[in-house]
């Protein structure tokens, strides 16, 4: 039976409006889950990591608490926002922490996630209780003026291998984990760390800092904090202007990857920052 022309109408009415719904669907990002409780970690990794980075420490809460780790944007299967922008990808994290319950979540974001964490925190207040930045800056370490950013990001598009190198061949705490996430960070698509940086090189994290209406805890490791550097002059290279919003713990024999180094150190700190923030149970390390 051939169908009627308002048959076809109708098919065609339907067809556009699925059409038009599957072009509004934005796939989420990529996460995992693992653990139960009666509190929930949100966990988002810093640039050309992975949201595996964190299961070493994950397994030692995952008796306690939900662990929610989160594949950053841009990274793995994780969509990278168009048009790209800090605050799209800002936005990208908040959608995971808004689903969780408001009441009893803390945020962890290291480095670039940390950021990113902060901001999605500041434009949404109300949905986590605390959150934990671990070896995240606020701003770009570099002091370059508007011209000099333009030469640095035209440099990077030409010449974008030599960047790379130049930008993240030390990343470890030795050669040998330098060598690791140096390969890592190569793998990461080129689009991916150009948009990043081009947005990081002028981004000031401060103010978003000071709008925040939930505790800040501030994890650095020997690769952020060197030597007897004082707290002053690390906080003014990350960006923390304002000391006094946040008490910085030093987490010592580690590096870019504090959850691998460190897993037990880094695992009792969360334990700590989220029974501080919601009733949960006492923390005990699970080798």
């Amino acid at each position: 039976m051939r169908p009627t022309r308002p048959g076809i109408a109708l098919l065609l009415v339907a067809l556009a409006v699925t059409a038009v719904l599957a072009a509004d669907t934005k796939p989420g990002l990529q996460t995992t889950e693992l653990g139960s409780g009666d509190g929930t970690i949100v966990l988002v990794h810093g640039i050309g990591g992975s949201r595996t980075d964190w299961l070493p420490t994950v397994k030692r809460l995952k008796d306690r608490y939900k662990l929610v780790m989160v594949e950053l944007p841009g990274h793995g299967a994780s969509p990278l926002p168009e048009p790209f922008s800090l605050e799209a990808a800002a936005e990208a994290i908040h959608e995971v922490i808004a689903q969780q319950n408001a009441e009893s979540t803390i945020v962890v974001g290291q480095g670039l996630g940390g950021m990113l964490a902060l901001q999605a925190m500041a434009r949404h207040p109300g949905h986590a209780r605390g959150l934990v930045l671990v070896d995240a800056s606020l701003k770009s370490p570099l002091q370059l003026d508007d011209r000099q950013i333009d030469q640095l990001v035209r440099y990077m598009d030409e010449n974008y291998a030599a960047f790379n190198q130049m930008a993240f061949s030390r990343m470890g705490r030795d050669s040998a984990e330098s060598a690791i996430l140096f390969a890592r960070m190569a793998a990461v698509r080129p689009i991916t760390v150009k948009s990043y940086m081009r947005n990081l090189l002028r981004a000031d994290a401060g103010r978003e800092l000071k709008k925040l209406d939930v505790p800040i805890e501030l994890v650095l490791t020997e690769r952020t904090w060197k030597g007897d550097a004082t707290w002053a002059e690390v906080a003014k290279t990350l960006g923390y202007r304002d000391t006094a919003l946040v008490v910085p713990r030093r987490v010592p024999n580690a590096g870019t990857m504090v959850m691998k180094d460190q897993p037990d150190a880094l695992a009792a700190i969360l334990a700590g920052v989220a029974e501080a923030r919601f009733a949960g149970p006492v923390y005990t390390a699970v080798k």
